[in-house]
Order: C-alpha cells, then structure tokens, then sequence
C-alpha cells in the first residue's frame, strides 16, 4: 500500500488503519524496530487468548511454507483477534513467496507483522509490502533530535515530572542511536527524580553512576544468567531502593528484546562475543562477557517464551497492582530457573 513517511510512523503505529493487516516494521535502529513491532501486535490481538500471538522465525518459512497460511487462517478459541510475528532478521530467510499467496487472500482475523533489520530499497520484501494495497511498509531509523525530544517529553511527563530546559539539552544530545536503549535511559532518570517533581541538569549527569541503575542492571543479569541468590539479594535492594514494579518490568522486557534481536546474528552464524561488539548503543565492557553468555544461554525458542513470560507478568501486574511486586518477582524467578537447565 504505501511506505510509511517518518513523520507518519508513530501515528500509524498507535492508531493502525483497521482495514490494513500486513505491516513490515525494518530498519538499523533495531530497538525502534522492536517496539513499533510489539505495539502492532499487541493493538491487533484479543489479550484475553493467550494464544492469540504467534512468533514465527523466517528460516521455518522457507523450509516450510504453508506453515504462516496454517498459522494466519486458524480460528482463535475465543473468537477474537491474532497476530503473528515472523522475524526476518537481515532479510536472509525467503519468505516472500509465502507472504505473496498470503496477501492474495488475506486473513479477516490475523494480523501479520515482519520483523526485519536494514533492508535495501530493491529488498523483495520491501517491495512486495509497499506495493500491496493490504500492507504497509514502515523504516525505523535512527532517531533525529526532534524524535528524541519527543519521546524524552512523553516519558517524562508520563512519570509526572517536568525536566529544566538545560537538563532536556543536555539529554537529548547524550540519546539516539536506537529507541529502546533511550527509552530505558529515560526511564532510570525518571526513577533517579522520582518524588522531586522537577529534573534538573545535576540529576542528568548522575544518572550514569546511580545506584538505581545499577541495581536494575544486577536484575536484569541475575535473571539473565540463571543466579537466583543474587537476583534475590538484587530485588531486595531494588523494594529497599523504591523502585517501581513497572518501570524494573520495562527495563527487564527491553533487555530481553535486546537478547530476541541480537539472537538472530547468533543462529545465523556470528559468535556471541562478535555480536556483542555490533550492538548499539555499545555495551558497557564490563558487561560484555556476560551479555555473551546470555546469548548463548537462551535460544530464539527460549527467548519467545521468555517474552510471554514478562508480556503477561506486566498485564497481570497491571490489573491487580497490589500485588506486582510478587508478580514480577514470580516471572524473574521463572526465568532464571529456564536460564540454568
């Protein structure tokens, strides 16, 4: 149908056209690629079915086609709404083919969201999607200053703080690169202020050193690495520290869609070592070792599940917010106990 303009994008991807379902979501900026992917599908699924979300990798496309028709034409239990994801990764798997008979004839029930990396103007898949009248095309690249300051402003005044002129120059200019890792790094500023109403431009540059951040970090690598000692003694600190069930969920979402998306240079060859030094913004090298040995540890299988796992641990935290401390916690353990066997 059309690819998506820049200024369009967050737009389509907030209020998608009903009549629309094949949406292509590609380019370098691969933490924005994650989030527009997830918004797409979650906005196209019936929460109520936990099955109403399917994940499918390119590579079983290829070697067998019919199973994204199997997938896309089957009823869901509830009768609602589905979505599936099928991760194409650097545009490697050829799924083409089954993409074309699927959009023939489209599914009245399922969305179908691909997931790629940079893909070239000739790239078959971005030609089939922005020339078919049932599809969108949508390019993530990386964020301008405008965007960051616009996504810096919606974080800050969801968290019902306001942030001082200078201190909003001078974090716009340290984000970009990919939206996730800025998305993240404006949310530990907002948990470092929480409770003063106001970020300033001192609290910007301490938020790198803060404690807040570091315990989230001992969080995410307790659950990551399987250490349930330590990511017992991490989520001490973090109820001793006052640190929201939401926004220790989001960080720990983020860095395993991070894992999700690295995963794929792993399956198709790369050493975890080689694909850690690729990913942007850099890893801190003190947790590149580690960030190796999670890729290792959890395969694209484990990863999907992994996923769901936290998806629906945030769902529920939601609906029942006096116990998303334990609900949270519930999931984090779950994981790590995956990350041993």
């Amino acid at each position: 149908m059309v690819a998506a303009k820049a200024a369009d994008a967050d737009r389509l991807v907030a209020d998608p056209p009903r009549a629309s379902t094949f949406f292509l979501v590609y380019g370098p900026d691969t933490g924005l690629v994650a989030e527009r992917v997830t918004a797409l599908a979650t906005r196209r699924r019936d929460p109520a079915d936990p099955f109403s979300l399917i994940r499918i990798e390119g590579g079983e496309i290829s070697t067998n086609p019919a199973r994204l028709a199997d997938e896309a034409y089957a009823v869901s239990m509830f009768g609602g709404q589905r979505a599936i994801i099928v991760r194409d990764g650097g545009g490697r798997s050829n799924i083409v083919p089954a993409l074309t008979q699927l959009l023939k004839s489209p599914p009245p029930e399922t969305t179908v969201v691909v997931e790629a990396g940079d893909l070239k103007k000739s790239s078959p898949l971005r030609t089939l999607f922005e020339k078919d009248r049932n599809a969108y095309a949508i390019a993530c690249y990386v964020d301008d200053d405008a965007s960051i300051g616009r996504l810096v402003d919606q974080e800050v005044k969801a968290a019902g703080l306001t942030l001082a002129p200078d201190a909003r120059t001078l974090l716009v200019s340290l984000l970009g690169g990919d939206r996730l890792a800025s998305r993240g790094e404006v949310t530990k500023l907002c948990l470092y202020a929480h409770g003063r109403g106001r970020i300033e431009i001192a609290d910007v540059e301490a938020v790198t050193g803060d404690a807040a951040s570091v315990t989230l970090d001992e969080i995410v690598d307790a659950t990551a690495l399987g250490d349930l000692d330590a990511l017992s003694i991490a989520l001490g600190r973090a109820a001793a520290e006052g640190i929201r069930a939401d926004v220790l969920a989001g960080v720990v979402l983020r860095h395993f869609q991070m894992l999700d998306l690295a995963r794929v240079d792993v399956d198709g060859g790369a050493k975890p070592a080689a694909v850690v030094a690729t990913i942007r913004p850099p890893v801190f090298f003190k947790r590149a070792d580690r960030i190796a040995r999670m890729l290792s540890l959890w395969t694209a299988p484990r990863l999907v599940r992994a996923l769901d796992i936290l998806s629906k641990a945030m769902r529920d935290s939601r609906l029942d917010a006096d116990l998303a401390d334990e609900i949270l916690a519930n999931a984090l353990f779950t994981l790590a106990r995956a990350a041993r066997r």
